[in-house]
């Protein structure tokens, strides 16, 4: 059965008048009778009462027309969703974030792109830096927000930076160094350090020990642990200092100090990644909410321009 049987019958149904019908679509009213008479014979019923002054509809013809209304609706909503999912507007995204880096953008962005875009369902998922990375690669998620650490390394991933931060020391509050409003780095020296394990966050630890070395010394760890709450617990605890972006001072308390470092910054850079070559068209919508545009979606570095905090 050919959608456009339906289109004929609904209008002759609707001018209860072949030549009507027959007019409206530009057709000749035999044409018009035509394409009815083998709807009918599809079918296998009589739609239509016809004599020489009048065409009625048939009790299984006004029947048919409620259901062929309908199925024109149905089909007509199936296209506009169709073409709303190839354009990004329906759809889903899954995406990756650390965590403590994100809470100065993410929520009101989640909730502006949701008012924005209601058709898009988003999911998270929290992760560590490799394992947003291999996520990436594995297309288990579509973006993420995460540091710059080694994405170089993976093939076919780009990143758009959106913030750096400055490195600080974490101390407890007791440490003779409390108090200053910068420190030196040679002055850690002798200090000992905790750290997350290398196996969580290797590009944040190489980052970390590779910092001190250009600075003099090679950091004292005498302490590592699985997650970041742990490593700061561990300064709490006197166990030893360690060095983080500012960004992680949402974790501060009354017992833990950051302080700048003295000398030249160094920056840890937060970016939003994804795949070069991605499939999912709701992924270009997303990059426009949080300013990136799409025609700028190839590889960047930390040489683009973010926002200091």
């Amino acid at each position: 059965m050919y959608s456009r049987q339906l289109d004929y019958f609904i209008s002759v149904a609707e001018y209860l008048s072949f030549t009507k019908a027959a007019q409206h679509h530009f057709m000749a009213q035999t044409a018009m009778s035509q394409q009815i008479r083998v709807l009918e014979n599809k079918i296998g019923v009589d739609l239509f009462i016809r004599n020489n002054r009048s065409v009625q509809l048939t009790p299984a013809g006004r029947i048919f027309l409620q259901e062929t209304k309908r199925i024109i609706a149905i089909s007509e909503e199936a296209i506009k969703k169709a073409q709303l999912a190839a354009s990004g507007f329906v759809g889903s995204l899954k995406i990756g974030f650390l965590g403590p880096n994100e809470k100065r953008f993410l929520p009101d962005l989640i909730k502006n792109f949701r008012h924005d875009y209601p058709n898009i369902i988003l999911s998270f998922k929290q992760g560590n830096a490799e394992t947003i990375r291999s996520d990436l690669e594995h297309g288990l998620l579509d973006i993420a927000f995460t540091m710059a650490f080694d994405l170089d390394q993976t093939p076919g991933l780009v990143w758009e930076t959106l913030y750096c931060d400055p490195i600080c020391v974490i101390l407890h509050r007791d440490h003779p160094l409390a108090n200053e409003t910068k420190i030196s780095p040679s002055a850690l020296a002798h200090e000992p350090f905790v750290a997350m394990e290398h196996r969580e966050y290797p590009g944040a630890v190489e980052r970390m020990i590779q910092f001190c070395i250009a600075r003099g010394f090679t950091p004292n760890i005498v302490s590592t642990n699985t997650y970041l709450e742990t490593v700061l617990l561990m300064v709490e605890a006197g166990i030893g200092v360690t060095l983080l972006p500012r960004f992680f001072d949402s974790y501060t308390n009354d017992n833990i100090r950051f302080i700048d470092l003295a000398g030249d910054p160094d920056y840890v850079y937060s970016v939003a990644c994804w795949k070069k070559n991605y499939c999912n068209p709701s992924i270009p919508i997303f990059l426009k909410e949080l300013g990136i545009p799409v025609e700028t979606t190839t590889p960047a570095s930390t040489k683009n321009k973010p926002k200091e905090r």
